[in-house]
């Protein structure tokens, strides 16, 4: 691209060329370079000059382009045009600009004419942006106006519920420990030494079957003094009786000679009878001699039979005694041996042979523990409030901790009379546990046949079944609501496009807690309102009832139970 630009001044000396053989001014720069780049180096010879001729003929030729175009750029320029207003310039328009320059200035207003399009196109399109956004905002607020106006009458209606028909039942639930139904320590009745250790824990025993053994030498030597006691006494017995015979021998010897005695007095006074009716004389010194030697001390021999049997009783009664203390000699080193007294399974073993028993050990634990676990029992401690609920035999269902998917039913055996904790004070019952707790009594429950894997100890939830009732027409507790005068009514809604309702007696037959099971005129799928009259107030701002008052919010009427 060549430019040529000519100044006019005053005086000649201010003309100026580019590109003819002049020195560019150090201001001057092409269109679009750089600040500061040197102009010389963008600066092209300039065509050689043409003939002057009239402006109207030579535009053509050297300014190609729409003339609005032309003139634009030459405006941009600072370049005189013909079409532009200007100072008088006596030069032609060939001599100002050539055909590259103004395609340049052409380029450059084609660009800016798209910049212009493109920042239009930006402007409608936040237009649009912004517009899109407030519809969208504008939705999102007419809905949640919409939602909220949807909650407010939610809210203003009334909460209800419906009449159910089914089985109700109503348990009483308490958490206790799992016991075996017997349980009894095998501890030995004597001190010694463990012998031998016939069980281990899991085995099962029957009843007599040996656990293990105590040596204890004493007991032996207490059986050989024992078996020594009663030889003696034998001898003893034997040296009484020999008295007893003795006694009872004198006796009879002197009951014969006092016999012989008086035979021989006898024969010696009829002798002497027969001498004398012979007319002979008798020896009365004989006879009266004969006569004194008949005499005996009888009670003397029965005094010494009566000592003599009193000797032998005594010696049979130390006897007695030494056989006593013998059989208890045995008997007790028999208790060296331990036997179970039930049959069942050894849950515990504490013992080791060689190990002390008895006080030499020590220790308070039972050396073979055995639990029948055959049935297990449940001991619960139930509240005051419920425990009349319970009596025996009542069914339950009980749930362990250990095997949560295990559930076992039992049955109700026994209720403590008084409560846990109760006792005796001052001389005075004091019934009802510590000050300030609970009280409770505690409930046996039976689980006749338990599962293999429960222990004893395990904790153990017991649901004891106190009530059934079969086809119960059920509300909700909160839907049952007292008259005043001992009676219940509930709330039915009879249209449920307007929420009239109607007010039916019921009688309440149990309750337990959450539902009430009611008889009246109600069946199964009505839909009643819970909470009462208040509810109904706040669902619309007021009601109708039978008598001819009116609210603003539904009907309420009154329909006795038929």
């Amino acid at each position: 691209m060549a430019l040529r630009r000519n100044r006019r001044g005053d005086g000649a000396d201010e003309r100026a060329s580019w590109g003819g053989g002049g020195a560019a001014p150090v201001s001057a720069r092409p269109i679009g370079a750089p600040a500061g780049e040197d102009a010389t180096a963008r600066i092209v010879p300039a065509a050689p000059a043409v003939s002057a001729m009239p402006a109207a003929t030579a535009a053509p030729a050297t300014a190609p382009g729409p003339q609005a175009a032309s003139g634009a750029t030459a405006a941009l320029a600072g370049i005189p045009h013909p079409e532009v207003p200007g100072p008088a310039d006596p030069l032609r328009t060939a001599d100002l600009v050539d055909a590259e320059a103004l395609a340049d200035m052409q380029a450059f207003n084609d660009l800016k004419a798209r910049r212009k399009k493109q920042k239009r196109k930006k402007i409608i399109i936040g237009a649009v942006s912004a517009v899109a956004v407030l519809a969208v905002a504008g939705g999102a607020f007419a809905w949640y106006t919409a939602d909220q106006a949807a909650k407010a009458l939610q809210d203003r209606a009334p909460q209800t519920g419906f009449v159910e028909q089914g089985t109700f039942t109503e348990t009483v639930s308490a958490s206790g420990n799992l016991q075996p139904v017997a349980s009894v320590s095998a501890t030995p009745e004597v001190d010694g030494i463990v012998g031998e250790v016939l069980v281990a824990e899991g085995d099962a025993v029957a009843e007599g079957q040996t656990l293990f053994t105590v040596v204890n030498d004493e007991l032996d030597k207490a059986v050989k003094q024992a078996a020594q006691g009663i030889e003696e006494a034998r001898n003893g017995v034997a040296q009484a009786q020999n008295a007893v015979n003795d006694a009872y021998h004198a006796k009879s010897a002197g009951q014969q000679a006092v016999a012989e005695a008086q035979a021989q007095a006898q024969a010696a006074a009829a002798a002497a009878a027969e001498a004398a009716a012979a007319g002979g004389s008798t020896d009365a010194t004989a006879g009266q001699a004969a006569g004194s030697t008949a005499s005996f001390d009888e009670a003397s021999a029965d005094s010494a039979i009566r000592s003599a049997e009193l000797g032998l009783s005594n010696a049979n009664l130390a006897l007695q005694n030494a056989q006593s203390a013998y059989d208890e000699a045995v008997a007790r080193a028999a208790k060296r041996t331990v036997t179970a007294s039930i049959a069942g399974s050894v849950v515990a073993v504490n013992i080791e042979p060689g190990k002390a028993l008895g006080a030499a050990a020590g220790a308070a634990t039972s050396p073979v523990q055995i639990a029948d676990l055959s049935q297990m029992t449940v001991s619960i401690n139930v509240n005051e409030i419920d425990i009349l609920k319970i009596t025996a035999d009542q069914t339950a269902e009980v749930t362990f901790t250990a095997a949560p998917d295990l559930t076992l039913p039992a049955t109700v055996v026994s209720i403590a009379t008084t409560s846990a904790g109760s006792g005796d004070a001052s001389g005075g019952a004091l019934y009802g546990g510590s000050m300030g707790g609970a009280v409770t009594y505690a409930v046996k429950l039976l689980i006749a046949e338990p599962d293999p894997r429960l222990k004893p100890g395990m904790t153990a939830k017991a649901t004891i079944t106190t009530t059934t009732i079969d086809n119960a027409l059920m509300v909700p507790i909160s839907a049952v609501q007292s008259d005043g005068a001992g009676g219940s009514f509930v709330m039915v809604v009879t249209e449920p496009e307007t929420q009239d309702v109607a007010q039916r007696k019921v009688e309440v037959v149990a309750s337990d807690g959450l539902t009430s099971v009611v008889k009246g005129a109600l069946k199964p799928g009505d839909q009643v309102v819970v909470g009462g009259m208040e509810g109904l107030e706040g669902a619309g701002g007021g009601y109708a009832v039978a008598d001819g008052s009116s609210g603003m919010g539904m009907a309420v009427s009154d329909v006795s139970a038929g």
